[in-house]
């Protein structure tokens, strides 16, 4: 807190003021014993309560970890080239840590893999097996200036490509990109003048000044957990009954949030891949997929009016899925749902209290830190790839056979940043393609698929004529429309376009008035004080 005096001088040239010592004193009630009101200040305050963001932080990760199978799970086969027929991983974050100017961000992937288990030599063959490990672990520490160890810090994490092989009989090898995101929040309370009036004669001048503060309405997080049971899409092969041999992964996303006077609803959706053993002889998997199995909760907040939009996230906390029938899975889910109703609003504060007459006013003040918005606009990519499936088969061979049954697409950022006139988005398109293959036993042929990834890099900017280098650059939204398809037998062709919208904000400084007093002078003989 600063303290600042600040005057203006009355009608001077006065000989008297040359033969007079000037003293003064603080004006102390409103009326004096005559019951004259003394000249004073009367301020009208106002309690604010502010967050923002403090500072924020995009880093690439690249996570490498060679595991063992546990001691209960059998080994791997070494009949085939590869024994991992499916993998599939979840980013957990276990801690975000703010520090002085930077934000550290720990976790771990959860990595789920089905392969080829060897049999015993009593005759019996190889089988499908699930094993669920986290790891790769990960740590990066991510430059976010403006950050203090006291704030609250976030973090969200994007798999933006996941791999693992098998690298012996009782080893995989695990590989993954992450796109890590972190920021800190600060909240603010400053009791702030809002207006001023001099008393008792006496006359000032009041500057204001208008700063735009984000008021936290309501904040809420719970876990929804969905049950579905869900059959196997007519042409693929039925499934084997141990559930040791079906393996889940998905991605959870917000449809809409609505807001009704007290209450709050976020409909989501979970996009699902579900990987099982058909239940043949052959060891072998196929994939399934379900695009949209719904989800909804409400949140009750009174103080949640209808035209406040809020914010929801949506994130998947656990996923897996058992074979109930040789056609249908129950999938049982867990989605962390959190909202944020923010009010944003232009309050005008008093920065200074000037005098009139000859009175000196003495105010306190404290500085506050606010972000106001520069500017808002959209940032359009324009996905062209082709990626050589030679180099995203690992050991599986290709027939010149397969189709492509869909593709998965993810969109994880490494940057996003301002420079003058523009702001740039950086990042890595996940796109997660299923093929079909044929497999053969003793009782014909039947569909099988297999998934490759093929990451692509991008990077754009767009215009916002405001924005200078240093503004920070906030995502607002993404989507993406791309599909993959075969460029020929060994290539993949990876088109479409990502559109991300970004808003531009500025920090501002204000020092806020908390509290004014007036100085009156009294004027003494000197000759009476000898």
């Amino acid at each position: 807190m600063r303290k600042s005096k600040s005057s203006r001088k009355s009608a001077e040239g006065s000989s008297s003021c040359d033969l007079r010592h000037i003293f003064w004193q603080r004006a102390g009630r409103p009326a004096n014993a005559r019951g004259e009101e003394q000249v004073g200040i009367e301020l009208e305050r106002r309690r604010l309560s502010f967050v923002r963001v403090s500072g924020q932080g995009m880093a690439e990760v690249n996570a490498q970890r060679s595991c063992a199978l546990p001691a209960d799970y059998p080994d791997m086969s070494d009949a085939s080239a590869e024994a991992v027929l499916w993998a599939q991983g979840m980013p957990v974050v276990t801690s975000a840590e703010p520090g002085e100017g930077q934000v550290k961000v720990s976790g771990y992937v959860r990595s789920q893999v089905l392969y080829v288990a060897q049999g015993h030599p009593d005759g019996q063959p190889d089988s499908v097996t699930r094993v669920s490990i986290d790891d790769p672990r990960f740590e990066v520490v991510i430059p976010a200036p403006g950050v203090a160890p006291d704030d609250a810090a976030g973090a969200e994490v994007t798999l933006a490509h996941f791999q693992a092989e098998s690298t012996g009989a009782r080893t995989l090898q695990f590989a993954a990109t992450l796109a890590v995101s972190a920021h800190a929040l600060r909240e603010t309370t400053v009791e702030a003048a809002v207006a001023a009036q001099a008393t008792g004669g006496s006359r000032i001048t009041v500057h204001t000044e208008s700063v735009t503060v984000n008021r936290l309405v309501a904040s809420r997080s719970e876990r929804v957990e969905i049950g579905e049971t869900l059959d196997i899409p007519e042409g693929n092969p039925p499934g084997t009954l141990d559930a040791r041999s079906c393996g889940a992964a998905g991605l959870a996303r917000a449809v809409s949030v609505q807001t009704l006077d007290g209450k709050v609803s976020v409909d989501g959706e979970l996009a699902l891949e579900i990987a099982y053993a058909p239940a043949r002889s052959v060891a072998a998997v196929n994939i399934v997929r379900f695009e949209r199995v719904p989800f909804h909760k409400s949140f009750e907040i009174p103080e949640a009016p209808k035209s406040m939009t809020p914010r929801a996230r949506v994130e998947l906390a656990a996923i897996s899925a058992t074979p109930v029938a040789d056609g249908a899975f129950r999938v049982e889910a867990a989605v962390d749902v959190s909202i944020e109703l923010t009010a944003r609003e232009r309050v005008p504060v008093v920065v200074e209290i000037s005098s009139e007459t000859q009175e000196i006013v003495d105010t306190e003040t404290k500085s506050i830190v606010v972000e106001e918005m520069v500017g808002e606009g959209t940032v359009d990519i324009d996905v062209q790839d082709t990626a050589p499936v030679s180099a995203l088969m690992q050991h599986r061979s290709l027939t010149g056979m397969e189709e492509i049954r869909g593709s998965f697409r993810q969109v994880g950022l490494s940057e996003a940043e301002a420079s003058d006139g523009e702001a740039t988005v950086r990042g890595l398109l996940r796109a997660r393609v299923f093929l079909s293959d044929v497999e053969e036993d003793d009782a014909g042929t039947f569909p099988v698929a297999f998934a490759l990834e093929a990451p692509v890099e991008f990077s754009d900017s767009t215009e916002i004529p405001d924005v200078i280098e240093g503004d920070r650059i906030e995502v607002t939204s993404i989507a993406e429309s791309v599909f993959v398809e075969r460029a020929g037998p060994a290539k993949l062709d990876v088109q479409g376009s990502i559109r991300i919208g970004v808003a531009a904000y500025r920090q501002a400084r204000a020092s806020v008035v908390t509290a004014a007093e007036m100085i009156a002078p009294v004027s003494l003989d000197p000759f009476s004080m000898t």
